[in-house]
């Protein structure tokens, strides 16, 4: 068999997600257990884009009261779909998020806020989920991340396995900003803002040398898990999955202690 590469989705996989989401339209904003997934795919054309960018150095200055998208333009602040519910172009969402008038900068101030009153990491990222048939933003999302107990020694055991390990996620992750906390993941291996398909590219690639491990927990790796030769389902996080994601896993996981032995037992 070929050398094994396994690669691992970031939130409920890893690390456990802490989210702050603001519903725009009824202004409430609140601590949430819900990904911004299952927020997104609760919408009849929702989409989720993550802004490319670091909020202490772009946004957290800023004028309260500006546009979000003026500061977006203003800045050239990249925007990278991660999820979409309905077939719609990456364009059409963009632009839509250039477009809207409800989005101000102090929503974002008001997530990130709250949000730093979590035990988080220092890695944060701001998403924005469009409904698309209103033609406007309807959620801001402040995300902010913390390793599962155990994420370090697993990683430890796989490289002493001699096991390739990557991580490929939706969630805005910089591998200088992650390498710190994950010293057995090369940095180049970390990749962050990763939509389905970028998920599924890379488990093909990998294919062509290694036999591949795909670590998933939610919809968003469905597609990465059914290219890989091997689907582990984690469950270490409640979420709202479809049937299909189950159908697709070869294992199943309740804590990521769990691959060591699967590993292991797939060496004899």
């Amino acid at each position: 068999m070929p050398p094994l590469a396994v690669v691992f989705d970031g939130a409920g996989v890893i690390y456990a997600p802490f989210r702050i989401i603001k519903d725009v339209e009824t202004g409430v904003t609140n601590r949430s257990s819900v990904s911004g997934i299952t927020v997104t795919d609760r919408l009849e054309r929702g989409a989720l884009a993550v802004l490319n960018t670091k909020y202490e150095q772009t946004i957290e200055q800023d004028d309260p009261a500006t546009n979000l998208s003026d500061l977006m333009k203003d800045k050239k602040i990249e925007n990278k779909v991660i999820y979409k519910k309905d077939v719609i172009s990456d364009e059409e969402i963009l632009e839509t998020l250039l477009r809207d008038t409800n989005v101000k900068v102090r929503d974002v101030h008001e997530t990130v806020t709250l949000l730093r009153r979590c035990d988080i990491l220092p890695v944060m990222g701001v998403g924005l989920i469009v409904d698309m048939v209103k033609g406007a933003i309807r959620y801001v999302i402040a995300g902010g991340i913390n390793l599962f107990p155990g994420t370090i020694k697993l990683f430890k055991e796989l490289r002493e396995l001699g096991v390739l390990t990557f991580i490929a996620s939706g969630d805005r992750i910089v591998p200088e900003e992650m390498a710190v906390y994950l010293p057995d993941v090369p940095p180049d291996h970390i990749f962050g803002m990763m939509n389905p398909e970028d998920k599924r590219k890379l488990v093909r690639s990998l294919k062509e040398d290694y036999t591949v491990m795909m670590v998933g927990d939610d919809r968003n790796d469905y597609l990465a898990m059914r290219e890989a030769d091997i689907a582990v389902l984690s469950l270490q996080e409640a979420a709202d999955r479809p049937q299909e994601i189950f159908e697709v896993a070869d294992f199943s996981i309740n804590e990521l202690g769990e691959l060591t032995g699967i590993i292991k037992g797939m060496r004899g």
